[in-house]
């Protein structure tokens, strides 16, 4: 089994125990999906930012666990699961820029763990900043 596997297998486990049950097992799953991107993608900012140092190893595989990660949360966007979450109904009523958007961030996320495997330390710092952009825009159209 291949390693992205593996990972994808241990994130999944906690994941699908989390979404067992409930009125709204949609948004559970993307808000755990949510939780364990924000839980890697802070290390990866705060090297950016200088408050942890920076160490190629866990920036490469944090990027590269952010990249599996940034493909999964968006299934669980389904109609009528707005209801006691985060969701705006602006995401159903807009979601071919929903989408748009959603697509930017695995791209960035994506050309980060690239930039990773590359190991050129500038562009990868530089690079985080573009992903939490990517978030950002999303956020600010579609999260309360």
């Amino acid at each position: 089994m291949k390693k992205p596997a593996l990972i994808m297998l241990a994130i999944a486990a906690p994941l699908l125990n989390a979404c067992s049950g409930g009125p709204n097992e949609a948004a559970e799953y993307r808000h755990s999906v949510f939780h364990v991107i924000a839980w890697h993608f802070g290390t990866l900012g705060a090297m950016a930012k200088g408050e942890q140092p920076f160490d190629q190893a866990v920036f490469e595989r944090k990027a590269g666990i952010l990249e599996n990660l940034s493909k999964l949360p968006w299934e669980g966007f389904q109609e009528g699961t707005a209801e006691g979450s985060d969701a705006l109904p602006a995401i159903w009523e807009n979601r071919d820029d929903f989408d748009a958007k959603s697509n930017r961030f695995q791209e960035e996320a994506s050309t980060l763990a690239s930039l990773a495997r590359e190991g050129d330390q500038q562009a990868m710092l530089d690079q985080v900043g573009k992903v939490g952009q990517a978030c950002k825009a999303c956020h600010d159209d579609y999260r309360k």
